[in-house]
This record gives structure tokens, sequence and C-alpha cells, in this order.
């Protein structure tokens, strides 16, 4: 990490917290974790823009700092890198669903924990499908305003609202072990409440959120994740008052303190990897939402990193 007493945070080429930027992760390059974008958003059904993204994330993180002195967790201890971003094929959402799973593969098969920056929540899916190669259906931890969990849009079955359907269906995750908070706003109909309820996942909406206290949240996620954990953290679990710049907006979500709080009680926990997505710059006045977001990943990143051999 370039040391900003000698470097000022505005000078520079922008990678993930000023780290090595590198393609090639072969025995020659330590690595514990990869910062890797997703810059795609042809698979939303509003709002588009998540495909800057990860370019936004990385000008955010240059202003983090590496110790976390809530978790004295020092990311300065271990090897991080800027992996670039996946070749996605724009305006083909298979093409660039194999660039994904391919690319993710490789960082996984290095012995690399990804920490990835999309692009729209359809992403995920792919990067499901290289994790549960490397690990077995694995438990989901999601921060969410949506469930993903509808069968199709517009006939199509890959979309930013399916994912977590598709990932169930392919036996990627296994819901019974996993778990979502932050379900908030309208459904197309009642059949929608039995759709999540069935699926399996236990959720918990924002409103039970607020009302259980967010020390018993991270409690639950503990309780309920059982072995390998992949984490998704949709940026519009964020209420839009933190984070605008997203591209289906939802009121009556987390504050900024209550998602970096939710995100900490990650640690201890077998967390194999993450993904944040759904971070639009083009609707984030003051860059407010990128912040978050790249403040998110720290904590993230250090969850997945303390523990292990640094």
């Amino acid at each position: 990490m370039i040391d900003p007493q000698e470097v000022p945070r505005f000078a520079g080429v922008p990678s993930f917290m000023r780290m090595p930027h590198t393609y090639d992760l072969s025995d020659g390059v330590e690595a514990d974790a990869a910062f890797l974008g997703i810059p795609f958003d042809d698979a939303t059904t509003y709002r588009p823009g998540a495909r800057f993204g990860p370019r936004a994330i990385r000008e955010a993180s240059t202003l983090l700092k590496p110790y976390n002195s809530i978790t004295e967790t020092n990311l300065q201890e271990y090897s991080i890198v800027d992996h670039d971003d996946v070749p996605v094929v724009p305006g083909y959402i298979e093409e660039t669903f194999a660039e994904i799973e391919e690319r993710v593969g490789y960082v996984l098969e290095s012995g690399v924990i990804p920490a990835i920056a999309g692009g729209d929540h359809s992403t995920t899916l792919p990067v499901l499908r290289a994790v549960a190669e490397k690990h077995g259906p694995v438990s989901l931890v999601q921060f969410d305003a949506h469930s993903d969990l509808w069968t199709e849009y517009f006939g199509k079955d890959h979309n930013h609202g399916t994912t977590v359907h598709t990932a169930i269906e392919e036996g990627l995750i296994d819901p019974e072990t996993s778990i979502r908070i932050g379900d908030r706003g309208g459904l197309y109909s009642a059949d929608d409440v039995d759709l999540i309820e069935d699926s399996g996942i236990e959720y918990l909406t924002t409103e039970e959120a607020a009302s259980r206290g967010f020390d018993s949240l991270g409690d639950r996620i503990h309780d309920r994740v059982d072995g390998p954990a992949f984490a998704t953290i949709d940026i519009d679990v964020v209420d839009p008052a933190f984070a605008p710049g997203t591209g289906t907006p939802m009121p009556g979500g987390l504050t900024s303190r209550e998602i970096l709080r939710l995100t900490r009680s990650l640690h201890d926990i077998d967390l194999v990897g993450f993904d944040l997505v759904e971070v639009a710059p083009t609707y984030d006045p003051a860059e407010t939402t990128s912040v978050l977001a790249a403040n998110v990943m720290f904590e993230a990143l250090c969850a997945a990193l303390d523990g292990t051999t640094a």
C-alpha cells in the first residue's frame, strides 16, 4: 500500500487501496486476497450504471487506511493485490458469465480470496459457480433489499433479480445454512411471500433487523452459517439517504453505520470470498455511495483475512 505521506491520495493510478496491480497470480506472486472488478450491468431492470461501480470504488478506496481499530485487523500484514477487471462482453450475458466464472476460478485455484466489486447482481451467479466448483455448495450471507429469488424476468432466465433462485436450482448454495438480511418494500403479489419462504433461506426484513438489534444479528449469522460461506452485499440494502448511487433505490434501509457493523459480523465464519454489487456512480452525488462501498469492502476484507495466516 502506497504511503500517503509520500504520495498524496489524489495522485497516481487508483488501484484498490493503492495496492499492487497484477494480472498474474502465478507462483511468483504472493497474494492472500485479490480485488477483482466486474464492470457489467446489462441485466439491470431499472437504472443502468453499475458497470462503472468497480472504477468508482477504486477511486474511493484511496481514502482507506490499513488498520481496523475495531477488529484489530491490520491489512498491512497481508498481501492484497488489485487483479484488474473481468474482460466482460457488453450486451452478452452468457458470454460474460463464462468470463467471470473462469477468472474467479483462477483466483480461487491460486489460493487467493476473491474480493469482488460489481456490476449488477446478476454477476454473483457465475461467481458462485466458481466458488461451488472449488468448495461445493456454500452458505450464502446476503445483505440486500430484494430477495433475488424470481424465476425469470421478461421470459428470460438471467437477470439481477433471479440470481439466488438460479443458485439454489443449480445447487451452488445450501439454503438451509444461508441467511438474508434487509428485505423491504412492495412485492408483486402475496405469492411472492410464498416464493421467499419456500426457498429455505432464513430472512430478516429491515424492520425485523432493527427490532432485534445488531448484536443479535451477528449471533444469528454465526448460528445459521455452516462451513465455507460467501457473502454478497447489494448496496441497495442501505437506505438511499446514505447510498443513493444504485439502480433500484428503496427507502427504509440500513444506515451507513449499520451496514458497516453488519459486515463486521462476518468475522469468525469461514468466509471464502465476497462481492459488493449495484454501485452506480452516475446517481451518486459527492461520491457518497462509492465511499461507503469501499469502506464496506474494507470491513469484509478484514473479516475474510482475519484468522488466516498473516
